[in-house]
């Protein structure tokens, strides 16, 4: 999943904001029937969101993951205003995951079919802290490279391997990998870059991410099982990319742009690594792409000028069809399963509301 992580040095190989974003970084509330739907979307009409219970006592909400029984993971604050991982049963029941213990705030970025969701727990003044839920919400954490003061993870495959980012002890981020027993190692980077990240991994071992320099130029890696790795070329006229999500296809996602530019442009990489953008809403400018399912169907968004994200999924062939919002104001879709339900966020009211969009 993927989600985006920002430095907040150019040690930390910063790239363009757009406007209108929630944290991640790379996550659905209905009946199990409705669920049940092919993996395409209508040729016509905006589907429509529906928002996702808070938490008693709060409001903010967002959903970064989902698998593909319709369990949906993300944030809501709660009735202290804190913001706490969480986790939507298809039924729309919600359960508060907690957080590790002496910390005030967590997220939860993704969800395996079993139910293990991966996340991260944190405190004001604290380390940010990778952490491990089960099914039955017990977190564990996993620990970060030597001196680390930011560690998440992000993903998790179905072999149990789990990806995220791990800092220095001076806050550079590099990009990070636990094995099914827990044990943290870091992917290599390119031969002079500083920082890097990894957004995701798929069931083969597969991971996607970012080399970055110092001065902002980041280059889309893929690194294989072994940890060996090939780079991911930007579209043409840019100098940097960023791989949000890998398929089990082989099939990548992200943005591309020119180092120091605020316009960013939505790719997809086929298995082969060629390179190609992704359409945009009309009278948009630019975009990205967070996620993709295993039958080739991506989510992002897409903005305008002005900044206001638009959430959309792009089919296999790159067109684009935009996601309805709640009330006007900005949106962006995380992550698709392979019913083709997307989950993210919609603004209501200058807050973000938990949101999924099922075809």
């Amino acid at each position: 999943m993927a989600i985006i992580v920002r430095g907040a040095s150019v040690e930390q190989a910063d790239e363009p904001r757009a406007p209108g974003r929630l944290r991640r970084l790379v996550g659905v509330v209905a009946a199990a029937a409705a669920l049940v739907m092919t993996t395409g979307l209508p040729a016509h009409g905006a589907p429509a969101p529906v928002s996702l219970t808070p938490l008693p006592g709060g409001s903010l909400s967002g959903a970064y993951g989902l698998d593909d029984r319709g369990v949906v993971v993300g944030f809501a604050e709660n009735g202290a205003g804190q913001r706490h991982a969480v986790r939507w049963a298809p039924s729309g029941r919600v359960t508060d995951l907690g957080t590790l213990p002496g910390d005030t705030t967590s997220e939860a970025y993704t969800v395996r079919e079993d139910g293990t969701v991966i996340g991260m727990s944190s405190r004001p003044g604290g380390p940010d802290r990778a952490v491990k839920w089960n099914r039955f919400g017990k977190a564990t954490e996993l620990p970060g490279l030597p001196g680390a003061t930011v560690t998440r993870g992000y993903v998790i495959n179905d072999g149990g391997v789990v990806v995220g980012i791990s800092s220095t002890p001076a806050g550079v981020h590099r990009p990070v990998k636990w094995d099914p027993a827990g044990r943290v190692t870091a992917f290599a980077t390119l031969p002079g870059d500083t920082a890097g990240g990894v957004g995701a991994v798929n069931d083969a071992g597969v991971a996607v991410g970012y080399s970055g320099t110092p001065g902002g130029v980041l280059t889309s890696m893929r690194w294989a099982a072994d940890g060996s790795y090939t780079t991911l070329q930007p579209l043409p006229g840019d100098d940097s990319s960023h791989a949000s999500w890998i398929n089990n296809e082989g099939v990548g996602v992200g943005h591309s742009y020119m180092a120091g530019s605020e316009l960013i442009r939505p790719l997809r990489w086929k298995a082969d690594g060629t390179p190609r953008a992704l359409e945009l809403i009309e009278g948009d400018t630019g975009g990205s792409s967070w996620g993709i399912n295993d039958a080739g169907y991506s989510t992002g968004y897409t903005y305008r000028p002005g900044g206001e994200a638009h959430a959309v999924v792009w089919a296999p062939d790159g067109s684009v069809t935009r996601l309805g919002v709640l009330t006007p104001g900005g949106s962006e879709g995380y992550q698709i399963n392979i019913h083709g339900v997307v989950a993210g966020y919609t603004t209501a009211d200058g807050m973000s509301r938990g949101t999924f969009w099922r075809p």
